[in-house]
């Protein structure tokens, strides 16, 4: 028999053609057959000529109806299938593929209110329509009715306690719900029904992920790979959980077989320069990523990696060299520029690096940013009173800017105008009243001065409050405490402090001033000495100096 016969036969099962009186039924299977063998090879057009050919014939047939909207369908004009499809149902109420056809149609174009009852109708005409359950069930996943939707499961599961696609839905609706065991226990009875199901292994390898279970996933994933090698989201997410697990190198191994599969895929490569990065092999990393620029010059992404790989590899330079290559339109322009600042920093190229940012200023006067980097520059040289101008400058134009209010304060603070610092800090609170710096700031300058100690207390406390791990802040309070004569509680928290920042000068000296309140005399010997070692400026290398010495007398 030609496969055409028998595909046809095989449409009429579905679609059998019942003849209404006074039609030229013989001639209407005939053009409905030619219909369908023309639809079959893709030429729509002709064989939507032989389906109405057919209904011509045979005008009371909602069977041609019902094959011409899904022909419609297929051509997407789905206004003339939801018409014809209606005509089928007024012709033959109990039509059940015109009812599944246009709640399939309601469905997907959002009009479930009108899908649910054509569903409904199905089942009522079929007590055992999966199909129709499975659809239903879909709405009510949609609505967010959990509960119908588990019943309706439920249904199938009555009279075929083995349909794998349901047990399936109803593990993936448990998970939805978060009763993670209940759908690993779904997702499992489907498993032992059809070992191969991929979306069920999926699923449960996501829970295992979700519970934190890493191998029993990645042995989930591995299944999947027995029975298809080349499963690139099960390799994928492998590969992703050996990265969770820390081990990179079978991270990298296997997202080199995934590079193998599709060379094409840009992320790929970046992935494995970047788990290099993260292990250290820093000239690993740069190969990588200038492989992948060899191909793709322009890709800003892969350009800033190699920037930190260079970086990283102590060539800051080199580093310099690629974040100035960094497209300014990209979306890693902004962060480029940041860790470029950093490197004109590290390496004192402070002159180079001013010019450079004053040119981005320049061009971008309104950007708060460019504006922060530029005067920490100056900050770092030296040039307070220029740092500030350059703020002041951005300011005009975002005056309740507090970052920037906050950055001028502080490099007045540095510029030794303490009384102008207190000023700024005072704005940023008038615009924030818990701006925690700023609290810390004016609480702390307090203090040093040894006026306005229970304000100044209530102030870093307030301040602590927002920020309770910060190291300068609990160094604040504990200073606070220090003024106050309260020497127990002062080495409570610079202790602590100091444990968080034990390379900062000042909370060692503070420290060591502490156990001096004390009469801990050596303890506060190795402090200063501990402080002098960390201290740049001379001024203050002088004054612990003394305190050295002024310790050692007592110690004798």
């Amino acid at each position: 028999m030609k496969k055409w016969i028998l595909v046809s036969l095989l449409f009429l099962l579905v679609f059998p053609l019942t003849p209404a009186s006074g039609t030229d039924y013989s001639a209407s299977v005939l053009s409905f057959l030619k219909g369908y063998r023309t639809e079959v090879r893709g030429q729509y057009d002709a064989a939507m000529e032989f389906y109405n050919s057919a209904l011509k014939a045979d005008p009371g047939s909602a069977d041609i109806r019902t094959g011409l909207a899904l022909l419609y369908i297929k051509k997407g004009e789905v206004r003339k299938a939801e018409e014809l499809l209606r005509q089928a149902i007024e012709i033959n109420g109990k039509s059940r593929n015109a009812l599944i056809l246009l709640g399939s149609l309601y469905s997907a174009t959002g009009q479930a209110r009108k899908a649910k009852p054509l569903y409904e109708k199905c089942i009522e005409l079929d007590g055992e329509d999966t199909e129709a359950y499975l659809y239903l069930s879909s709405i009510y996943i949609a609505e967010k009715d959990f509960a119908a939707a588990l019943k309706t499961y439920q249904k199938i599961l009555s009279y075929d306690d083995d349909n794998v696609l349901t047990l399936y839905y109803i593990g993936r609706l448990n998970a939805e719900l978060k009763e993670y065991e209940k759908a690993k226990t779904y997702f499992n009875k489907a498993l032992s029904l059809k070992p191969n199901f991929e979306p069920a292994l999926l699923d449960l390898g996501t829970i295992y992920e979700i519970e934190g279970s890493f191998d029993k996933a990645i042995e989930v994933y591995q299944k999947i790979l027995i029975m298809d090698p080349g499963n690139k989201k099960a390799l994928s997410r492998i590969a992703a959980l050996y990265v969770r697990k820390g081990q990179y190198d079978r991270a990298i191994h296997e997202f080199e077989k995934l590079s193998d599969m599709d060379k094409g895929d840009v992320s790929i490569r970046v992935k494995i320069g970047l788990l290099h990065l993260e292990e250290g092999r820093y000239d690993e990393a740069i190969r990588e990523f200038n492989f992948l620029l060899a191909s793709q010059p322009n890709n800003s992404a892969v350009r800033y990696y190699l920037a930190i790989a260079w970086r990283e590899k102590g060539d800051s330079r080199e580093a310099i060299n690629q974040l100035l290559k960094i497209d300014p339109k990209s979306e890693e322009f902004s962060d480029a520029m940041k860790s470029l600042t950093f490197l004109y920093i590290k390496t004192g190229a402070f002159d180079e690096g001013i010019e450079k940012i004053k040119g981005l200023v320049a061009e971008k006067k309104d950007d708060v940013d460019f504006h922060i980097l530029l005067s920490t520059l100056y900050e770092e040289k030296g040039e307070y009173l220029s740092g500030i101008g350059t703020l002041e400058e951005v300011r005009a134009k975002h005056p309740d800017n507090i970052d920037v209010i906050y950055q001028i304060g502080m490099l007045y603070e540095k510029a030794g105008n303490t009384d102008k610092a207190l000023e700024y800090m005072g704005e940023v609170l008038k615009l924030d009243p818990e701006y925690a710096h700023a609290l810390n700031f004016i609480g702390y300058t307090w203090a040093e001065k040894g006026i306005n100690l229970d304000k100044a207390e209530d102030m870093v406390k307030r301040a602590l409050k927002k920020r309770p791990d910060d190291g300068y802040i609990l160094d604040s309070i504990g200073w606070v405490y220090y003024k106050k004569g309260n020497y127990k509680m002062a080495l409570t928290e610079i202790l602590k402090a100091y444990q968080k920042l034990p390379d900062d000068p000042t909370i060692a000296e503070h420290l060591g001033d502490v156990y001096m309140g004390l009469g801990e005399y050596r303890k506060a010997l190795d402090l200063f000495a501990a402080s002098s070692k960390l201290e740049k400026k001379e001024d203050k290398k002088k004054l612990l100096e003394k305190k050295m010495k002024e310790v050692q007398q007592k110690i004798k």
